[in-house]
């Protein structure tokens, strides 16, 4: 198994744990990603599994996804644990993880994979922060988000992509996914 898959892997074992631990009566709280509650940041968590399942295939992105109910009563973390599998498998085709995201105005962007892990790690420490769990992540999976994105998305390309707000500041002496977080439009 590649070392992208077993970051995936742990990535989105976290991440089911987090969504484990949401109970309904959560759900209306609101999240550090401005755009969701809880229960709507879960919702988007659990349909980023099948949606990547799609890019890791070749696919284009279907955004159509994110905008149905994925968990349907269901526990969030039990559809997730689910959707990961499906995930993990599709990333382990030959050429999946080398597939790049178009970017809107032409070109390639960055790999799939690594927006994969980034969403599961940073949507993660979102819910974490919400939820009032442990929002230090993965060790290794922190690592690898930061080392693959922290200073290589500028504020002034944020715009033409439509994802992340402009950075915020965090303490030097912040936790690393802290860092990320507040890289990434957070306030820490």
């Amino acid at each position: 198994m590649s070392q992208d898959i077993q970051l995936l892997e742990k990535a989105l074992t976290h991440t089911t744990q987090l969504l484990s631990n949401v109970t309904s009566t959560q759900y209306g709280q609101p999240t550090p990603c401005g755009d969701f509650d809880v229960r709507a940041l879960a919702n988007h968590l659990v349909a980023g599994n099948p949606y990547y399942v799609i890019l890791a295939q070749g696919g284009g992105p279907d955004f159509s996804l994110f905008a149905q109910d994925q968990i349907d009563g269901q526990q969030p973390g039990e559809v997730y644990a689910k959707g990961a599998k499906d995930v993990l498998a599709a990333w382990q085709a030959d050429g999946a993880l080398e597939q790049q995201m178009p970017l809107p105005g032409g070109g390639m962007g960055p790999r799939i994979a690594d927006l994969h892990l980034l969403e599961a790690v940073l949507h993660g420490w979102d819910l974490a922060t919400a939820t009032g769990q442990d929002r230090t992540g993965d060790p290794d999976t922190v690592k690898a988000a930061y080392d693959r994105w922290y200073g290589n998305y500028p504020d002034e390309i944020r715009g033409q992509t439509g994802m992340f707000a402009p950075s915020k500041p965090a303490p030097d002496d912040a936790p690393v996914l802290d860092r990320l977080a507040a890289y990434f439009g957070r306030t820490v």
